[in-house]
Formats: C-alpha cells, sequence, structure tokens
C-alpha cells in the first residue's frame, strides 16, 4: 500500500510553564489514500516566542496534542 508524505504548515498552541502562546507547526503528513486516512508523524515548532522558559509543554494543532519540552531554547519531542 502507497503512502504520500508531505510538509504542511499549521498554525499551533503552545500551553505549560504558566504560559500560553501561538506558533507554527512544520508537520509532515502522511497519507494512505486508499483508505483515505492521514497522521502527522513529526513535527518542529517555529515561531515561538523566544522568551518562554525551558520546561514542558502541550502543543495543539490540527485536533492534535502532543508533550514537548524546550531544553537550551530548543524545542524537543517529550516522551
Amino acid at each position: 500500500m502507497a503512502s504520500n508524505r508531505e510538509t504542511v504548515l499549521l498554525a499551533g498552541r503552545l500551553s505549560g510553564m504558566g504560559y500560553e502562546a501561538e506558533c507554527t507547526v512544520s508537520a509532515v503528513k502522511v497519507s494512505l489514500p486508499q483508505l483515505n486516512t492521514w497522521e502527522y508523524v513529526k513535527c518542529d515548532i517555529h515561531l515561538a516566542p523566544e522568551n518562554l522558559p525551558d520546561g514542558q509543554y502541550r502543543i495543539n494543532f490540527e485536533g492534535r496534542s502532543m508533550q514537548v519540552k524546550r531544553v537550551d531554547g530548543c524545542w524537543v519531542d517529550a516522551p
């Protein structure tokens, strides 16, 4: 079964550490046309406010939610 992959830009909302902020999410969208289904397999956070402190956050975009962490000013996936 063939899948399609594309990188898309989406509006996102970060919340955590007592903050809420808008951001842009660059995500890889994988579609299975034969099943008419799709999912995001990777996301990177862009254009978030630079003054957000390091710590645990939740990113929400396109009805999805995942845990992320800011470490030394960089965003990483949080298990």
